[in-house]
């Protein structure tokens, strides 16, 4: 949203639970209609507010959105539904825990394959002595807490669609990530860090 320039009172409604993250719990051949649904209540939430609707801002994000979301990656790749909540992918954390344990591990950034393998064989023994300690009562397994996804919504099929009538397309607008200076079209307005 950030590199279209969208207004972040605007991106917060759309990040609001219930509205932006329907499209990763809807069945997956409802997709096309959630999205229409989506916009439908991001427009409603601005006027409630009394935000402005940047319609041609939206438009280049739905359109970034249908190429990247739709057509590059199949929407199985990143929609939920219909996985059992314990199978739905928390967080990268341990993932990333374990790249700094192997790092912390060898003594230089390119280690040898016998250093390589012997580093990788005593964390498999750590890890095979970890798991054996919590049947014999030594340590606890670690409860998860349970994640709460939206409930997907009803969406009538007869839903309306009309964000993206003759607007141009929203120019993406290059970012500097070293700076959060404004660019001269948004000077008024923050734009969104998410998505």
């Amino acid at each position: 949203m950030k590199r279209f320039a969208i207004p972040e009172q605007e991106c917060s409604i759309a990040m609001t639970s219930g509205v932006l993250d329907m499209l990763t719990v809807i069945e997956h051949g409802l997709v096309d209609l959630c999205t229409k649904w989506v916009k439908r209540e991001i427009r409603q939430r601005c006027s409630v507010a009394g935000i402005q609707y940047s319609k041609a801002k939206w438009r280049g994000f739905w359109e970034y959105f249908r190429r990247t979301w739709m057509e590059q990656y199949d929407v199985e790749v990143w929609n939920v539904a219909g996985l059992d909540n314990e199978l739905v992918a928390r967080t990268n954390n341990p993932l990333e825990r374990f790249n700094r344990e192997l790092n912390s591990r060898f003594p230089s950034p390119r280690p040898s394959m016998a250093t390589f393998v012997g580093v990788i064989k005593t964390l498999s023994s750590e890890y095979v002595h970890r798991l054996a300690d919590v049947p014999r009562g030594r340590v606890r397994r670690t409860t998860r807490e349970k994640i709460e996804l939206p409930v997907p919504v009803e969406i009538p099929e007869d839903i309306a669609d009309d964000s993206d009538d003759d607007e141009p397309l929203a120019v993406e607008v290059a970012s500097d990530s070293s700076s959060d200076e404004a660019s001269p079209e948004s000077t008024e307005t923050s734009t969104c860090q998410s998505l």
